[in-house]
């Protein structure tokens, strides 16, 4: 179990602009890296055993059953509320609701990115089960000689 001191320590390092933390979770290797994501966004990136899939984002065969526990869940009004107000108006309540049966619910998937490294260790602290890994020692740039 990780402690709470030790949970202040790591959003604190996934805060920062170069990130690579590793857990493991119930027999998955879960890398956290921060990356660009789109045109001067930077989000950090969770990968399943070093693999993302993109049809891991919604139900499907094959994906690992962590998925759901791990990624974020995002969700998307199949209308916006403008468009709906406009349905409503044009056919009535009764008619639009009949003939678009889902013009109020919305669709929802799964996806690796966290903008915020508060938002991950929210949903990480949730996880029972979860180990933080050992870091490999670093390679000191000093050791390069340039001839």
């Amino acid at each position: 179990m990780i402690s709470k001191e030790t949970w202040q320590k790591i959003e604190e390092e996934l805060a920062q602009i170069w990130v690579q933390t590793e857990f493991e979770y119930q027999g998955f290797k879960l890398s956290v890296v921060r990356e660009r994501h789109g045109e001067g966004k930077l989000v950090l990136t969770v990968y399943i055993d070093d693999v993302i899939k993109a049809s891991w984002a919604t139900e499907n065969e094959g994906r690992p059953y962590i998925v759901p526990d791990v990624w974020r869940v995002r969700s998307k009004a199949y209308y916006s509320p403008a468009k709906v107000k406009k349905i409503e108006k044009d056919f009535g309540k009764k008619q639009a609701k009949k003939y678009l049966p889902n013009l109020h619910e919305r669709y929802s998937w799964h996806e690796p990115y966290f903008p915020k490294a508060s938002i991950l260790v929210r949903q990480f602290k949730k996880l029972k089960g979860l180990k933080l890994m050992e870091k490999r020692p670093e390679i000191a740039s000093s050791e390069v000689v340039n001839e």
